[in-house]
């Protein structure tokens, strides 16, 4: 983000130079996703849900990453400031979606050990 935002990109000379920083910038930000899936991948984590369909997983865990694609599309369409905040906006939902969907979780798990404690 340093490279997105960093006075780097606004003092380089002419748009030759502008492309180069922002396309750095680009190529940096997308790195962490593709190391992180290749890290899932040879570790052989899955973290889908148990229950539903392929699709109504693809959802659940899909949207949350959706939303910083989509707030990439809204900076380099609308600029800097709208950007950023659709990015804050965004990823503060994200965020509160995969923390409530823990919570949640959580939540299932420790009423089934209680089921499960009780019955024995």
């Amino acid at each position: 983000m340093a490279l997105a935002a960093g006075p780097l990109l606004h003092q380089a000379d002419g748009a030759a130079g502008k492309l180069a920083v922002l396309l750095a910038a680009i190529a940096t930000l997308s790195a962490f996703p593709v190391m992180c899936a290749v890290r899932v991948l040879r570790m052989r984590v899955r973290a889908w849900p148990p229950r539903g369909t392929t699709g109504q997983r693809l959802l659940l865990e899909g949207l949350p990453v959706a939303t910083y694609g989509v707030a990439a599309l809204v900076f380099l369409a609308f600029g800097w400031t709208v950007g950023a905040i659709a990015l804050g906006v965004l990823g503060g939902g994200s965020l509160w979606w995969r923390e409530a969907r823990k919570d949640a979780l959580r939540s299932e798990s420790q009423a089934t050990l209680k089921t499960l404690g009780h019955a024995e």
